[in-house]
């Protein structure tokens, strides 16, 4: 819990996970709670643990409110045999803070520097760590578009440092492709071409990163605010980011296996020359002799 905030004040600590490629949510309704679901994309499943709602979404983020100490380990150990491909933990953290009366709303004036402008015809505001709610109740459709932002945020992240890999590793294709482009081997250019589809498709079927969930379709405050969070978290800056390194990549690969291929098939015409000269002077050789 935050300590900038008297106690009097609700505030909400939002903690997402990225802990893998994906989550077997059906599995995970199946099997600990006995339900068989179908969720929209953008839909988490719920999982109760103790006095705590996981958030859990299927393209490998989990969401926490307020978590204490060790409830990650916890809930890892839970879910863990429905993790696919795991790897190395990303997270991020977002607050939610309810003012509820005008002394409140002075604190944050005088903390944050804020005009009363900011919040005029608004029960919202905005900002790059905190989601300040004015008058108005935090709703679970706002804590699911908040998480839903975090976890494509960290999913996002996850990608950014896969592509970023593949193109240390297509650098590496190309110094190795100067160096003896003439014994080049294509499965090793061919499987990353292969990766770096799979991360492209990825970020736009699982993550789903072009599409807006379904709930900002007819409220305009969660429209608004899942508008502002992408703005914040820079989603769409980074996805076209990502999408130009792809296409680098997929380029440059393209253009080693066309070099390559080419090198090998004049390796093959130079084997058939040597072979016909060898003929040649064989028959020379048995004419003479």
């Amino acid at each position: 819990m935050s300590q900038r905030w008297d106690e009097r004040v609700k505030h909400y600590n939002i903690f997402a996970y990225n802990i893998g490629r994906e989550i077997n949510t059906k599995g995970i309704a199946k099997d600990l709670l006995n339900k068989r679901l179908k969720l929209a994309w953008e839909e988490p499943l719920i999982l109760r643990h103790g006095e705590k709602s996981v958030f859990i979404y299927s393209f490998g983020s989990i969401i926490i409110i307020n978590p204490y100490k060790g409830i990650f380990q916890e809930i890892y150990e839970k879910i863990k045999d429905y993790i696919i491909h795991p790897f190395k933990v990303y997270t991020e953290k977002y607050e939610i803070v309810v003012l509820e009366s005008d002394e409140e709303l002075k604190k944050v004036y005088k903390e944050f520097g804020f005009d009363r402008e900011n919040f005029v015809g608004k029960n919202m505001v905005v900002t790059d760590d905190i989601c300040f709610l004015y008058s108005m109740n935090l709703s679970t459709d706002i804590i699911k578009i908040i998480g839903f932002t975090l976890a494509q945020s960290l999913a996002l992240e996850r990608i950014e440092k896969e592509v970023e890999d593949a193109l240390e590793r297509t650098r590496a294709i190309l110094e190795t492709f100067a160096e003896k482009s003439f014994f080049m081997r294509l499965k090793p250019t061919i499987r990353e071409l292969v990766q770096v589809m799979q991360a492209r498709f990825e970020a736009l079927s699982d993550i789903m990163i072009l599409e807006k969930p379904e709930l900002t379709w007819e409220d305009p405050l969660l429209d608004q605010l899942y508008e502002e969070l992408r703005k914040i978290y820079e989603i769409d800056d980074r996805f076209r980011a990502i999408d130009t390194m792809l296409e680098n990549i997929l380029e440059t690969g393209q253009i080693v296996s066309d070099l390559a291929s080419t090198s090998r098939e004049m390796i093959l015409e130079i084997l058939i020359l040597l072979l016909i000269a060898f003929e040649l002077i064989l028959t020379i050789i048995e004419y003479l002799f």
